[in-house]
């Protein structure tokens, strides 16, 4: 009777210990899955948030991103605009967070594709953002290329992905018409 009490702490041990593997040394897909996250944290803000916290935000931001970042965003009911680096970057932020009340941005659907290297990863993923006293919400398919810079993952280009009901209508040639 005595035996399985150590089995079932040695099998107790062993799983504590891939637990904690995993969590101190993650993959690199979950790495960037993890990161990403937390960048859609940091950017989304409640409609009663002052303006310290907001500025905090908008400050860490720039965390995420090289210094170099290219940014092309084309979504829908928007101006298009293109972000070269961290220095247009970041004041676009502080404006967005200035003019809106509310946000609540989700990264959905995140696919990640790593390079032989595993230095750099393509992302392909579901934009979600919901403003305050809006009651509907925006959503936007992207693709996110980052690198490894040292042993954090930090975004060098976005883009936005055009979708088939945002491409040019098709016609059908005369002699396919009914």
């Amino acid at each position: 009777m005595k035996k399985p009490v150590p089995l079932i702490l040695a099998a107790l041990l062993i799983g504590l210990g891939i637990w904690g593997w995993r969590a101190c040394f993650p993959s690199p897909e979950n790495a960037i899955r993890s990161r990403l996250h937390d960048l859609a944290r940091t950017v989304s803000f409640e409609p009663g948030e002052g303006a310290i916290p907001r500025g905090l935000k908008a400050r860490s931001v720039g965390e995420y991103f090289t210094p170099d970042v290219a940014i092309s965003l084309d979504v829908r009911g928007f101006e298009a605009h293109e972000l070269q680096g961290r220095d247009e970057l970041m004041p676009a932020v502080m404006g967005a967070m200035q003019r809106l009340s509310g946000l609540k941005v989700e990264f959905l659907d995140i696919n990640v594709t790593l390079d032989a290297g595993k230095q750099k990863a393509e992302v392909n993923l579901t934009g979600k953002a919901t403003t305050a006293g809006e009651p509907e919400f925006q959503v936007q398919e992207f693709n996110f290329k980052l690198k490894r810079v040292d042993r954090t993952w930090l975004i060098y280009r976005i883009d936005t992905v055009r979708t088939l009901s945002r491409a040019t209508t098709f016609v059908c040639p005369p002699s396919e018409q009914g």
